[in-house]
Parts: structure tokens; C-alpha cells; sequence
């Protein structure tokens, strides 16, 4: 009866054991991103993100990064994730606004006061059972990490035409990521151009394009200072959101620990990547403005044009999407709650 007892023991102890070994096998995830090498984002949210994991999976996790659209082009990004391409990806929700459509709630002009505030209202409703994960990003198959709203978008020219008053921005083509962005640029009678990231400088250097809505930081890491013309300061002509995200298929194949730590490190990388950003943006400003680039100064009339234009970009972008059979007017309600 002992001899047989202590088989069982062992028996169960080879089973705990081995079931420890399975939870401690190495698991190594391609993350990708569509950034230049060294590109502020993934120094300041990727690199960051992926490093935490590591570290809070004791090794177990590791990172192998692709850069520079190597698994694909921006615009794919979310689709190549959900699909498996890429596991961990940087994917700007907006480039797929007829599936992300919502996600332009954090992109409205004047939509919070400060950087964190609006990444941290994102956060909130794209997790815990928020509006963005339940009726957004879980029925497309992706499953949100990180969350970040860049900083407020400045209006940076690389036509040298001479802008003294609002109206002398009328007929320029601006370039966009799509969404409420464009509404916007419409709404201050500039053309949009939907376009992604690392088009941007060919196209400024061909005049496919007059300017871009971008953030300081964004601008440095594409390099665009030397052929930028003029452009304005403390704005708010609204922003993008990013997201680390992982395929939901991927996502269910995790053990559990390695999901816990996945969830803690993307909501502190969210927390401090915010800051980071915020703290970045003015050193990149003074930098840009360095080159060459004379800033834009409106009038207090001006001023007022774009507030009261900004103001009724919200009400059209909720209206219009709601015509869509999204909740576009529920998440709007809901976000501006979670910025309190």
C-alpha cells in the first residue's frame, strides 16, 4: 500500500512539474511596426511595452522586432495582426476607419486638455468591457495593449505660401490619417489626403501635398524639419491614436500568466508613455522651429473661427457615424465621462 501511495505522489509530482515546465516554455513574439528605425513611438511605447513583458514574465516572453513595414504597409497593420502576420503590432485604428470607426473619439479636435487624459479615457473605454472593446475592437478580432493618444496636432506647411489669417489655408491639401481628421480639415475648407506615415516626406517634396496635421514629435522622427515652411503652435487641430495590439486568436493560444503580465505592462506603458510624449513635445517643437519653419500667429478672430469650427466637428462626426448604425453619440458620451 506505501509502494503504491508513493507512485501516486510521484505521479503527481511529475504532472505539477511538468505542468510547471509547460507554463515556463519560451515563447517569442514577432512585433511589428510600420516606424522608421529608432522612431520616437517605438522608443517611448513599443520598446518599453515589449521590455516589461519580459521582465514580468521572468524571461518566459520575448520580443523580435520588425520594424519599417517589414510584415506590412500601415494601412494593413490591423488586418496582418488579426490574421497572425504579425503577433504584437502598432496599429493606427484610423487607417481603418470603416472597421475602427469609433476610435475616431479621442481624434476630435479640443477633445481633452492634456495628452494623458485623453490616452487614459481611450484606455478605459477599450478595456473592462468598455464601448470600444465590446463593440469595436473584440467583434474585428484585435484585443488592445497600449493605448496612447499623441500630442494635439499642429498644422505644418511645406508650401511656402504665406498664411496671415484662417482663410488663407482654403484649397491647400493636407494630408490625413483618416477619420474625424477629416472632418476637420474639411471643416476649415482644406482638402484632405488620406495618407500613411512614411509617404509623408516624398509626398511634401512633390507638392502631392501642402502640409500634414502631425504632432512635433512625429515630425523630428520623419525628419520633415528641413523642408517644412511654417506651421502653428498650441493648437489643437486634433490627433491620432495608436495602439499595441494583439490578434484575439493569438491572444486565447497565451498561457494565463503571460496574458496577466501583457495586460499589466500595457496599462503602465499607457501611464508612463503618456508622460514621456508629453514631456517630449516641446524639445521637438523648439527643434523644428530651429529649421527654419516661421510660426504661424491667427488673430484673436481666427481664434475664435476655430473653436466654434472645431466645436461642431464632434456633433457632425456622431451625427454622421451614428447614420452608420455605430454608437458613435454613446462613446462620445462615454469618453467625455472617463476624461473626468
Amino acid at each position: 500500500m506505501r509502494s503504491r501511495a508513493s507512485l501516486v505522489v510521484l505521479a503527481g509530482c511529475f504532472s505539477i512539474a511538468a505542468s510547471l515546465a509547460d507554463a515556463q516554455d519560451k515563447i517569442t513574439l514577432r512585433l511589428a511596426d510600420t516606424l522608421p528605425n529608432g522612431h520616437v513611438i517605438h522608443e517611448l511605447a513599443g520598446k518599453p511595452f515589449s521590455e516589461l513583458v519580459t521582465k514580468l514574465t521572468n524571461g518566459q516572453v520575448v520580443f523580435q522586432h520588425f520594424p519599417a513595414e517589414q510584415l506590412g504597409k500601415a494601412k494593413d497593420m490591423a488586418q496582418l495582426t488579426v490574421a497572425g502576420v504579425a503577433d504584437v503590432a502598432y496599429i493606427v485604428p484610423s487607417y481603418s476607419s470603416d472597421k475602427y470607426p469609433l476610435t475616431a473619439v479621442a481624434e476630435l479636435p479640443g477633445a481633452f486638455e492634456s495628452q494623458c487624459q485623453g490616452s487614459l479615457a481611450y484606455y478605459k473605454l477599450s478595456h473592462g468591457g468598455g464601448i470600444l472593446e465590446t463593440r469595436e475592437f473584440l467583434p474585428n478580432g484585435l484585443r488592445p495593449l497600449v493605448t496612447i493618444a499623441l500630442p494635439a496636432y499642429q498644422m505644418l506647411l511645406g508650401n511656402p505660401r504665406a498664411i496671415n489669417a484662417a482663410a488663407d489655408l482654403a484649397g491647400l491639401k493636407i494630408r490625413t490619417a483618416g477619420g474625424a481628421m477629416d472632418l476637420t480639415m474639411r471643416a476649415i475648407k482644406t482638402v484632405p489626403v488620406r495618407m500613411a506615415a512614411p509617404e509623408i516626406y516624398e509626398s511634401l517634396t512633390r507638392g502631392t501635398i501642402d502640409g500634414i496635421v502631425l504632432s512635433y514629435q512625429s515630425t523630428v522622427s520623419y525628419d520633415l524639419g528641413k523642408i517644412l515652411k511654417s506651421g502653428t503652435s498650441g493648437m489643437n487641430f486634433g490627433t491620432a491614436v495608436f495602439v499595441y495590439g494583439i490578434g484575439e486568436a493569438k491572444w486565447k493560444t497565451l498561457p494565463e500568466n503571460v496574458r496577466k503580465a501583457m495586460i499589466e505592462a500595457g496599462e503602465q506603458t499607457t501611464r508612463e508613455g503618456c508622460k514621456r510624449f508629453e514631456d517630449g513635445e516641446k524639445s521637438a517643437a523648439a527643434k523644428i522651429q530651429s529649421q527654419g519653419m516661421k510660426v504661424i500667429s491667427f488673430a484673436d478672430a481666427d481664434l475664435k473661427h476655430f473653436s466654434d469650427v472645431f466645436a461642431g466637428v464632434a456633433a457632425e462626426w456622431a451625427k454622421e457615424t451614428d447614420k452608420r448604425g455605430k454608437p458613435a453619440s454613446e462613446t462620445l458620451k462615454a469618453f467625455k465621462a472617463a476624461l473626468q
